[in-house]
């Protein structure tokens, strides 16, 4: 791992997460909230907005911090790591269960873990696992598989 990040760096990756706290309600999509799971009023399911907002988040961090150093990753391992998370939430969006659920958080985490080692694991490091498992932990949270203070994560990541 890159132990040589700048602070500021980190820093700005803190703020930027702390500030991206999910939002409660309904979004455009006729999706609600309710009893912390995902509800949908009609057939199209669609990822909430907090949830792409904070991928989007995500995203803009790992260019900005690649401008600024010189990571031995790229643009491409970015937007794989982008695509892998959009997929963890559409498959989670329409899992029936649990068991399912865990399913999809295992197979999203063993994929992430292969793309961060072909990056010699500098992909995602602090700030990113911090960003990475919010995402992942809140779209199961709100379907009822964890608290939303629980990291599901944990088990198989190696990031």
């Amino acid at each position: 791992m890159n132990t040589k990040r700048p602070l500021l760096y980190l820093f700005t990756v803190l703020i930027s997460s702390a500030l991206a706290l999910p939002a409660c309600g309904q979004s455009s999509s006729n999706k609600t909230l309710e009893q912390g799971n995902l509800k949908s009023k009609d057939s199209t399911q669609t990822t909430p907005k907090d949830l792409n907002k904070l991928l989007g988040d995500l995203k803009t961090s790992m260019i900005s911090y690649m401008q600024n150093a010189q990571p031995s990753y790229t643009i491409d391992d970015i937007n794989s790591c982008e695509t892998i998370l959009k997929q963890y939430l559409a498959d989670m969006l329409t899992s029936k269960n649990k068991k399912a659920g865990m399913k999809i958080v295992k197979k999203t985490i063993l994929t992430l873990n292969k793309l961060n080692n072909k990056t010699q694991e500098t992909l995602i490091e602090t700030g990113e696992r911090e960003q990475i498992a919010e995402i992942i932990n809140l779209a199961a949270s709100r379907k009822g598989y964890n608290s939303a203070d629980e990291d599901i994560t944990e088990e198989w990541r190696q990031w």
